[in-house]
């Protein structure tokens, strides 16, 4: 009875201590499977609390200096690209731009009697041209004449001295022979005379020309008193201020009758085109996010609610938290080691899903889990629409 008692007590601790192993296996193999698990989800599929959401804001400043006399909007109202913001007194820029264009008609005007003169120089230099053509032949004549007197006188000397002609005829000879000299010498003056009111008449053309600022088919002075007129155009056109593309006004703090200065901001706008989740992952997580994979958002003002998108890129640099600038030598902070955390940078995702119903705003905090598959956004059927927004918010 008793070895039978002790049998049973043996028998028993032997199952207890198989069990006990049973169940240490198991544990081992829990513990293995949902470490997988869980490396399968951070690694492959990552995930962050830190993350919000932003959008592009742009400045709104006034290209001229001026009051303000017409504003057409409120703080946080929505407009569309090319909408009326405000306007500013466009009363002294209409002023220089009438006289911009009044300038402009006196330039052309100028010009165009610069060309009438131009053109009467011309018509000068051709008929000093044909004045001096004159002058030549007139020259050339009486050189010829000149050249027979000079041979006759010389040949009536000889004659002379033997009585063979007269006295009469050898003064008579002498004289017409000085006379054609004396004509020579007139016309000589009248040809270099008129080749110097030529080359005169040539200067004066030039000096036209060149007050014209003719380049080819362009007028310089007139393009100029032009391009006067479209920056005083410009700046009426200035004095209105509209929308560039859809947006949220924010942060307006002015009225009527506030003095805008050229440059200056007067308010934002929220680029209401493309919005973003900016997540900060750990740096151990970046070797698993890619350009062009699918993410998943939500964000806590909208529990339940999934907005689709896509990663579009992931930052190049993180400003060390632990070393700082002193002149131009680092000073780097002494530290132990014992515990070593994860540098984070952001990554930069593209919300491409938009809700009338559950509008995005900058700012709002965002959970981020980035899919381990390319983004399908065009894709997306309804049936996955209805099963995003049922799904809880990660934790």
């Amino acid at each position: 009875m008793e070895n039978t008692q002790t049998n049973n007590h043996v028998m028993n601790l032997k199952r207890r201590m198989m069990l006990g192993r049973l169940i240490g296996t198991l544990i081992v193999l829990g513990a293995l499977v949902t470490g997988i698990l869980v490396w399968r989800i951070n690694y492959q599929h990552p995930r962050t609390n830190d993350a919000m959401v932003r959008a592009n804001i742009v400045g709104i400043a006034p290209e001229v200096s001026g009051r303000i006399v017409e504003l057409h909007v409120e703080d946080n109202q929505y407009v569309k690209q090319g909408e009326l913001l405000y306007v500013i007194d466009p009363r002294p820029f209409q002023v220089k731009l009438a006289q911009a264009r009044a300038e402009l008609q006196v330039a052309e005007k100028e010009v165009e009697s610069r060309r009438a003169a131009s053109g009467s120089a011309g018509l000068a230099i051709e008929r000093l041209g044909h004045q001096r053509a004159a002058a030549d032949a007139e020259v050339t004549r009486i050189e010829a004449e000149d050249e027979y007197l000079r041979n006759y006188l010389e040949r009536l000397e000889p004659l002379a001295e033997k009585q063979y002609v007269t006295t009469d005829q050898l003064k008579q000879a002498r004289s017409k022979f000085a006379a054609s000299r004396a004509a020579l010498a007139d016309a000589r003056a009248k040809e270099l005379s008129a080749r110097s009111a030529i080359e005169e008449a040539k200067s004066d053309s030039r000096r036209a020309v060149s007050l014209i600022a003719q380049v080819g088919t362009v007028n310089a002075r007139i393009e100029a008193a032009r391009a006067v007129v479209a920056a005083a155009e410009l700046d009426v056109e200035y004095c209105s201020v509209r929308a560039p593309f859809d947006a949220y006004v924010t942060n307006l703090n002015t009225r009527e009758g506030e003095y805008a200065r050229a440059g200056m901001q007067m308010f934002a706008l929220v680029d209401d085109r493309h919005w973003y989740a900016i997540a900060n992952f750990k740096e151990t997580y970046l070797q698993s996010i890619h350009p062009g994979q699918e993410a998943e958002v939500f964000l806590v003002g909208y529990p339940g609610k999934r907005y689709r998108g896509v990663v579009t890129g992931i930052g190049w640099a993180n400003y060390p938290d632990n070393m700082k600038q002193q002149g131009v030598l680092p000073e780097v902070q002494r530290t132990l080691n014992w515990v070593i955390l994860a540098s984070r940078f952001p990554v930069r995702i593209e919300i491409h899903e938009r809700d009338p119903e559950h509008p995005l705003r900058m700012g709002m905090t965002a959970f981020v889990t980035v899919l381990d598959r390319p983004a399908e956004i065009p894709g997306l059927s309804p049936a996955s629409d209805k099963e995003a927004s049922k799904a809880p918010i990660p934790q």
